[in-house]
């Protein structure tokens, strides 16, 4: 009687809790969006196209012309070619090109200029985070074998992260030791954030061998929660002993511990989603692909549900921290000023940076993503048949980029205490950046599914894997077959 009157409980429990999910898919998915099929879908355009380096160039010149504390940076002025750099990227633009249709294989003919063909000419005036439709059976799975999972992890974290808090203020407990000089220069040579390098110093120069980095148009949360544009955020560091030279926001000039702040808040809020948003072009929900390579279906719906989670859902966690006193109340705002920062983030799409090579040297990060992009189309190119309507190099970013930037932003920062919440200027984007770090970074435990590139058991991943663990076996084992982190 007692076994049957649990399963009945648990029963009766898990009824409520798919009445509460159909409300929830009704609210967001149904009648609210439309299936990549539809020609009003973000993604049923081609990928948007990458900003220019003239154009961002002449943007961060120009935003520099504001403050006095730019007019003797040499790097400014700095010019990269891009013929070569134009003609070898045209050749992975073909290999990466998707079909026309989401519907595999012969069904595509009969199926795919009838019934929601894709727009092959128009690129997407904007990147997009969060527009896919999933059905109801799609979004209840994530919701029982993801969400539960997700919410321990960062419910984990934060308590974790509140005792430490407490036993370091209270002085039970010391903090773990951070060089911030050099911690600055990871943030930036082994993150994505790497595509900011703008330029460095002439060999022989008597400054060494500095690298600059520049975030026009800077998005960031000041002292009383309020959205902010800075017109440049410039930090050099020192390529040798990759360690922090100067920093400055505006005519602000910065030590190493607030601008660690703002390289972390900058990868969270403005940078990171960029990558969550291109993924949406790599993915595809047809039901169609069940029989042809179910896998890759189910990693399509849990990168668009986690895409949601991400963007729908994680606003609304700011009024827990706060009356935990995790987050100040300004973060609930109306103004929302998180949401703010990653909207800007998100339209101000991806720059060109062909000029990222000359970092290949100095960062275990992008000489291995560098190597493993060319891998990776050209695997896409053999295996195109299995993924139609994906675009390879927006699969790319969802995949391999996006996993190891998780990965390394893990092993990167360590300690969130290392952000200073007491900072006077930048403290509330400190607040934020611990909780991140302490719940949202590191690996969803108890999920049920492969995810890795790594064992899969799939051709084009298995061809992957083998030839990016010969560059770097450590990063080619974290890689991911989907957004779930």
């Amino acid at each position: 009687p007692r076994i049957f009157l649990n399963s009945f409980c648990i029963t009766f429990a898990y009824v409520l809790y798919v009445g509460w999910c159909f409300k929830e898919w009704e609210k967001h998915m149904s009648r609210q969006r439309v299936t990549r099929r539809n020609k009003s879908s973000p993604s049923n355009m081609k990928l948007p196209e990458i900003k220019s380096m003239k154009e961002n160039k002449q943007r961060i010149v120009e935003n520099s012309k504001y403050h006095e504390h730019f007019d003797n940076c040499e790097l400014i002025n700095s010019i990269f070619s891009p013929k070569e750099t134009r003609r070898r990227n045209s050749l992975f633009r073909e290999r990466a090109m998707r079909t026309i249709s989401l519907t595999p294989g012969k069904l595509a003919s009969l199926r795919g200029s009838i019934n929601g063909s894709l727009n092959m000419v128009e690129p997407a005036g904007e990147l997009d985070m969060d527009h896919v439709y999933v059905g109801f059976f799609d979004f209840l799975w994530a919701y029982t074998f993801i969400g539960p999972c997700s919410y321990f992890l960062w419910k984990k974290g934060t308590i974790i992260l509140r005792l430490r808090d407490y036993l370091t203020r209270n002085g039970y407990i010391n903090p773990i030791p951070c060089d911030y000089e050099t911690m600055c220069a990871t943030l930036l040579l082994e993150q994505t954030q790497a595509i900011h390098y703008y330029a460095r110093t002439k060999p022989g120069s008597d400054r060494g061998n500095i690298a600059g980095f520049y975030f026009a148009n800077f998005p960031y949360v000041d002292e009383n929660c309020e959205y902010q544009v800075a017109d440049l955020f410039a930090v050099e560091i020192d390529l040798d002993t990759k360690k922090l030279v100067n920093a400055k926001l505006d005519d602000l000039v910065l030590n190493a511990s607030e601008t660690t702040i703002l390289l972390w808040f900058n990868t969270i809020a403005a940078q990171h989603v960029k990558l969550h948003a291109t993924a949406n072009w790599g993915l595809n929900l047809d039901e169609t692909l069940e029989d042809v390579n179910p896998f890759f279906r189910r990693n399509s719906v849990v990168t668009v549900m986690y895409n949601f989670f991400g963007y729908s859902c994680f606003n609304g966690f700011m009024k827990i921290w706060a009356d935990q006193g995790m987050v100040s109340e300004g973060w609930t705002s109306e103004n929302q000023p998180f949401v703010q920062c990653v909207n800007h983030g998100i339209k101000d799409n991806v720059w060109q940076h062909s000029q990222i090579r000359e970092l290949v040297k100095h960062s275990e990060f992008v000489h291995f993503v560098v190597n493993v992009r060319a891998i990776f189309l050209a695997e896409f190119a053999k295996y195109k048949h299995l993924f139609p309507g994906t675009d390879g190099e927006a699969m790319f970013v969802g995949t391999v980029l996006h996993s190891l930037e998780h990965s390394m932003m893990d092993w990167n920062l360590v300690d969130p205490l290392w952000l200073d919440v007491d900072d006077p200027r930048f403290g509330k984007m400190a607040e934020v950046g611990r909780v991140v770090k302490a719940g949202f970074v590191s690996d969803v435990p108890g999920l049920y599914f492969h995810k890795r590139f790594k064992g899969s058991g799939h051709p084009f991943y298995e061809a992957v894997y083998a030839k990016a663990a010969k560059i770097n076996k450590k990063l080619a084992d974290h890689m991911d077959t989907c957004i779930i982190k």
